[in-house]
């Protein structure tokens, strides 16, 4: 309520524009604001995080969290442009990129192999913040997502892609009620049960896993959440992403190639789940 009294205060009118100036939760809700107030005005994104420039700034998807669920309220509000400069990222700590660049993992394994084997080449480079490597990879992620998003915007079909890693990344989130952690660290775990679910169900080979896991103990991420399977498997039946009742996942077939699946059984889920990465 306080940006809306924000929005009064100021007076501003559907002529004006609101700079989203941040990250992924200040571009989400500067746009929801955008969205809402006097049913939408302009606004334009300028994200200072990886994890921003690369996902949530593009695509118009904006909203805000609730205890039962992640991004559960919000709306499709494209921003007017959006402006990203890599230099603001040598002034965020290094856990923020190291998070961030999940979210171009997950674009290589849905979507570009080579890109994916780009990152496994080049990964210093990236966390060393060399510019070449930080152009290519945002450049790269920010195309892949603006086609599927000109595709399918509103999200009925092909863009539920982009929510690999997510079905169970949000459950974790929500289950620690947003604070013990990142974005980034719980959908690379949501990864890892993807693809571990996809070996499990015959849909792809053991490489595919492990390829992915390898690059997240490279980065130093969290393998483990110490969560119940049941109370996992419970939080992701709320998910906006379950359709009629049964749970939808993102499941790689490949490195850049994945399915849409409503079948994984709940004694899938339950035995992948209560298995380890260590």
């Amino acid at each position: 309520m306080i940006l809306y009294e924000a929005c009064f205060d100021h007076k501003l009118d559907r002529s004006s524009l609101i700079v989203a100036l941040g990250g992924g939760v200040a571009g989400d809700m500067s746009g929801f604001v955008a969205a809402t107030f006097m049913r939408g005005i302009p606004f334009i994104q300028i994200p200072t995080s990886l994890l921003a420039q690369v996902d949530s700034s593009i695509g118009g998807k904006v909203a805000v969290n609730h205890p039962r669920g992640k991004n559960m309220i919000g709306s499709f509000y494209q921003p007017l442009a959006v402006f990203i400069d890599t230099e603001t990222l040598s002034t965020l700590p290094a856990i923020e990129l190291v998070t961030g660049l999940v979210e171009v993992i997950k674009y290589g394994v849905i979507k570009d192999a080579e890109l994916f084997e780009y990152i496994e080449k080049s990964l210093y480079d990236i966390l060393q913040l060399d510019q070449k490597a930080l152009l290519k990879i945002i450049a790269t992620s920010c195309q892949i997502k603006a086609d599927i998003v000109a595709e399918d915007e509103k999200e009925k079909h092909v863009r539920a892609i982009l929510n690999y890693g997510h079905t169970i990344g949000h459950a974790i989130e929500a289950l620690t009620h947003y604070k013990k952690y990142r974005h980034g660290e719980a959908v690379a775990i949501g990864m890892l049960y993807a693809a571990r679910i996809a070996v499990e169900m015959g849909l792809t080979g053991s490489t595919v896993f492990e390829r992915q896991l390898s690059l997240v103990k490279r980065l130093g991420l969290p393998l483990s959440t110490g969560l119940k399977p049941k109370d996992i498997i419970k939080t992701l039946y709320l998910d906006k992403k379950a359709v009629s009742g049964k749970l939808r996942f993102v499941l790689p077939t490949g490195i850049g190639e994945v399915i849409i699946s409503d079948q994984v059984t709940e004694e899938i889920l339950s035995h992948v789940l209560t298995g380890n990465f260590v």
